[in-house]
C-alpha cells in the first residue's frame, strides 16, 4: 500500500473516532463539565476538518484512480497482472482517408506503427515492483511484463511522469517503416509526431497468459504529419498496391470491422484506437 493511501486510511480512521466522540458528547455524555465543552469538542472539530482537507487532498491527488488504487490495495494486492504501456501512431492520407498500417511481426494481423516504452538510465522496474517478464525475456527493458496488482497504481503514477523511459516515437517508425525499406531514408529522415491522447485499460479481467488474472495497457496515440515528400511518397505506394505483405492501407470502415480483402486479412483489435 501506497503511503499516501496509508495517510489516507489514517485520517479515516480518526474523523471517526472524531465523530464518534462528538456523538457520544451530544447525545450520551451526562453531565457535561466544562472541560469537554470548552476544550475536547473544540479539539473534535479541528480534528474533523483536518481530517476533511487530508482525505480531500489525498483523493484529489490520486485523481481518477483513486478507486483503482483502494482496489489494488485492498481487494487484489496479490493478483498477477499483466501490464503494456505502448504508443499507436496514426499514419492517415487525406484525401483518399486510408489508413496506413503494418503487418505485425508476433501476430498474423495488421496494425498501426508502434510498439512498447522502453525504459531508460538505471529504473529497475523487476526489483522495484518485483515485475518479470514475459517468456521471451530478449528485451528486459520493454515496459511490457507482469506484476502484482498491489503495484499497478505506482506503475501509473511513474508512466504519466514521463520519467526514466521514452517519450518520443522514432524508434518504432525506423525499425518497422525504415530498416524493413517500405519507405525511404531520403524523405524519412524524420518525422513530425504530435500526441493525441491516451486509450487505458485498467485492471479488465484477462487470462490470455498463464496464471494472468488481470490486464493493464495504455496506449499513447500519436498523430504523424506527414510532409509534402513523405505524403507523396506513401500515396505513390498506394496507387502502387493497396496491401503487400508488409503494409496496408485500409479506410476506417474496414478498421471497424477489424478485417479486409473480403475479410480474408485480420486488422488488430487496437488499431480503431487510431480512428
Amino acid at each position: 500500500m501506497s503511503k499516501e493511501l496509508r495517510r489516507f486510511f489514517g485520517y479515516v480512521i480518526v474523523f471517526f473516532c472524531a465523530v464518534g466522540y462528538l456523538i457520544y458528547r451530544y447525545f450520551y455524555l451526562n453531565p457535561v463539565t466544562d472541560f469537554h465543552k470548552e476544550i475536547l469538542v473544540a479539539v473534535a472539530f479541528a480534528v474533523l476538518s483536518t481530517c476533511v482537507m487530508g482525505i480531500y487532498e489525498t483523493i484529489k491527488y490520486q485523481g481518477k484512480y483513486f478507486w483503482i488504487s483502494l482496489r489494488c490495495s485492498l481487494f487484489i494486492p496479490n493478483k498477477e497482472t499483466y501490464v503494456s504501456l505502448s504508443y499507436l501512431m496514426r499514419i492517415k492520407l487525406s484525401g483518399s482517408e486510408r489508413y496506413f498500417l503494418v503487418k505485425g511481426s508476433k501476430v498474423d494481423q495488421y496494425q498501426p506503427v508502434g510498439g512498447v516504452y522502453k525504459t531508460i538510465g538505471n529504473k529497475d522496474i523487476y526489483k522495484e515492483w518485483e515485475a518479470h517478464p514475459k517468456s521471451d525475456k530478449k528485451n528486459l527493458d520493454d515496459l511490457r511484463f507482469f506484476v502484482k496488482a498491489k503495484y499497478v497504481p505506482e506503475i501509473i503514477r511513474w508512466f504519466k511522469s514521463r520519467k526514466d523511459r521514452e517519450t518520443g516515437v522514432w524508434r518504432e517508425f525506423y525499425e518497422e517503416l525504415l530498416e524493413s525499406k517500405i519507405v525511404s531514408q531520403e524523405n524519412f529522415q524524420t518525422i513530425r509526431a504530435e500526441y493525441l491522447c491516451s486509450h487505458e485499460n485498467i485492471l479488465s479481467k484477462q487470462n490470455r497468459f498463464k496464471s494472468e488474472q488481470y490486464h493493464t495497457l495504455i496506449y499513447d496515440i500519436f498523430q504523424i504529419e506527414l510532409s509534402p515528400e513523405q505524403f507523396e511518397e506513401l500515396n505513390k505506394l498506394l496507387a502502387k498496391k493497396t496491401f503487400t505483405k508488409h503494409y496496408a492501407f485500409v479506410t476506417k470502415d474496414e478498421i471497424e470491422k477489424e478485417c479486409f480483402n473480403v475479410h480474408k486479412l485480420k486488422i488488430g483489435q487496437h488499431t480503431k484506437f487510431t480512428i
